[in-house]
């Protein structure tokens, strides 16, 4: 069988190809090809520019998240790399054949005009192609267009002096601490009055005396949410974004101000403050209206499930803390586990 007449044939038979005339169909075929992967062959991985949409005819295709966690085991007529190619082609994940697999490939090109031109393509992806804007959007934007770059650092033996004045020279609330390794840990402005000023340290002792040393740091994929709720549960208000060891930026309270992601982190907040589960239900009682405000303002749904599963895993920790505290410690370490979606 010809390929064109094998990918129409093909396509024919897959939801929302199945929608289209005979004329349209053959169109998108003749823009598509096909290519194959042995088992354990990598497709994309994370950060890659996409240039693809792909749609499985044969074998499977394992989808692992930046923290290399599977989220999807894709078999045939299942299409994958549409969230990237809408993102603007940057993947937030990474695609490995599990077995022999044969795809199709449909260009970014015929992708964006076959959504803008065929209504059950356009509700099939449930998206349109997203306005190229500099607006900061908190629950769209990945951590890595939010952060500041090169932030300034010194390294473990800078004085705890010179660490102050290259703060107070480039008039920063922190410095990062870094060595031929990587990153070290982190100073703030609070360390230098609690830890120096406070506690009368000596200013010519190394300023890795009174770093935290391996503070909370996020992967520059992660969402603006991400470092926000990290923020207000932990108590902190500098995040270092790390790539593996290498220090890539940092992201301040100052960074964030949509006000639509102040809502989700005000909730989170709360609970991870709350005294009893009586203040809880108060907070997360609010869920439902801000559940209908991120749908109302067209949030894509994986957005959606992520801020409210990060609001239940929230409470769900606190409770976890009260309960120790009321019936003691733990016998024995234990692990919680939400099977499914606690965002649904």
């Amino acid at each position: 069988m010809p390929l064109s007449a094998e990918l129409t044939q093909f396509l024919a038979s897959v939801h929302p190809y199945d929608s289209l005339s005979e004329a349209e169909l053959s169109a998108v075929s003749a823009r598509c090809s096909i290519t194959q992967y042995p088992a354990g062959g990598r497709i994309f991985a994370l950060g890659d520019e996409l240039d693809f949409l792909y749609v499985v005819i044969s074998g499977e295709i394992e989808i692992r998240d930046d923290a290399d966690v599977q989220i999807s085991l894709l078999g045939p007529r299942n299409s994958f790399g549409e969230r990237a190619l809408q993102r603007g082609g940057s993947a937030q994940r990474s695609a490995t054949a599990t077995s022999d697999a044969k795809l199709i490939l449909l260009p970014a090109d015929a992708f964006f005009e076959l959504i803008d031109t065929n209504p059950a393509a356009a509700r099939f992806f449930h998206r349109r192609r997203p306005v190229r804007t500099d607006r900061k959007d908190l629950t769209t934007f990945p951590v890595e267009k939010l952060m500041s770059r090169d932030p300034v650092s010194c390294a473990p033996e800078t004085t705890i002096r010179e660490a102050a004045e290259r703060m107070h020279t480039a008039k920063i609330s922190s410095i990062c601490v870094t060595d031929a390794d990587g990153f070290r840990g982190i100073v703030t402005v609070r360390d230098m009055t609690g830890r120096v000023v406070a506690e009368g340290r000596d200013p010519s002792a190394p300023v890795s005396s009174i770093m935290t040393a391996d503070p909370m740091a996020l992967g520059p994929s992660a969402l603006g949410t991400d470092v926000l709720h990290m923020m207000v549960e932990r108590g902190i208000g500098h995040v270092p974004i790390v790539d593996g060891r290498r220090l890539v930026g940092i992201v301040t309270q100052t960074d964030l101000t949509r006000a639509q992601a102040v809502t989700s982190a005000d909730i989170v907040g709360r609970l991870s403050k709350a005294a009893d589960a009586a203040t809880m239900a108060s907070a997360v009682v609010e869920i439902p209206k801000f559940l209908a405000q991120l749908v109302g303002a067209g949030n894509r749904h994986e957005v959606v499930t992520r801020l409210i599963s990060d609001i239940a895993d929230a409470a769900t920790r606190r409770l976890l803390k009260l309960a120790e505290a009321a019936l003691g410690p733990p016998p024995v370490p234990y692990l919680w586990l939400a099977c499914g979606s606690q965002g649904r």
